[in-house]
């Protein structure tokens, strides 16, 4: 009869002890393990995240190289293009290999000299056209002055055709930054000039040949007398950025 009394407490005991043991031993350590699993986990999703992480930088890495040799390809096809449509000159073509940042607007280096047949004076055309002046030249290297330069010292003498197959002449003279546009004046007063036409060299001036793309007239300016005596003329869309640069100059300069 004692057992049979006893037999209700030693299950009661049992359980507490079964709910004491689970809530001090089992369930720590379960919750630990989980916690492990856990941690082991988020590293893994972070080892993971790390990896696609630079596979992201290196595939980005690989577009811009793509991007840069695919425009460099293409810079350099214009230029063929452009070489092949002046035939009757002397051309250099080289490379750009310095262009410092404080002097971006102003001047350059090229990989090309006298020993190349580089003169000074001569023109450097990107493969859009002309964006400056050779004003130095050494053995196998030369400094471009570019036409934005604060201190251009030649001036480029321009033709602008007209509609009815004449042509107006000028003096490309100095850079208005304020403008971001050359600075024309023009021999011919009475002629019409409009926004959108194109400027190129007129051969009678300076080292180089005609027909060299210079940029597009922007503005006329008007003086008291109606007559137009100045325009200004945008750049080639290039002249802020190019790899390389073709010199030009008269044949018989040689």
């Amino acid at each position: 009869m004692m057992a049979l009394r006893q037999a209700p407490v030693s299950n009661a005991g049992y359980s507490a002890w079964a709910y004491i043991r689970y809530g001090l031993v089992d369930r720590p350590l379960t919750s630990l393990g989980n916690m492990f699993r856990d941690v082991a986990g988020l590293w893994s999703v972070y080892q993971d995240n790390v990896y696609l992480n630079e596979e992201l930088a290196s595939q980005r890495s690989y577009q811009t190289m793509y991007q840069d040799e695919k425009n460099r390809n293409e810079e350099l096809q214009e230029m063929l293009e452009m070489k092949g449509s002046l035939p009757e000159s002397l051309q250099v073509s080289c490379n750009v290999l310095t262009r410092p940042a404080s002097a971006w607007d102003q001047s350059f280096t090229i990989s090309a000299g006298s020993m190349q047949g580089v003169r000074e004076n001569m023109l450097a055309a990107s493969s859009e056209g002309v964006v400056g002046l050779v004003s130095h030249v050494e053995t196998a290297t030369s400094t471009v002055e570019l036409l934005t330069s604060d201190t251009l010292v030649n001036d480029i003498a321009i033709s602008i055709p007209l509609e009815d197959g004449t042509t107006v002449e000028g003096i490309l003279q100095s850079y208005d930054a304020r403008k971001q546009a050359y600075r024309v004046s023009l021999f011919n007063n009475e002629a019409v000039i409009t926004s959108g036409q194109k400027v190129s060299t007129s051969g009678k001036g300076g080292n180089y040949p005609s027909g060299i793309f210079v940029g597009t007239v922007t503005e006329s300016v008007v003086n008291d007398d109606a007559i137009i005596s100045t325009i200004y003329v945008k750049p080639v869309a290039n002249i802020s950025s190019f790899s390389y640069v073709t010199v030009i100059g008269r044949e018989d300069s040689k």
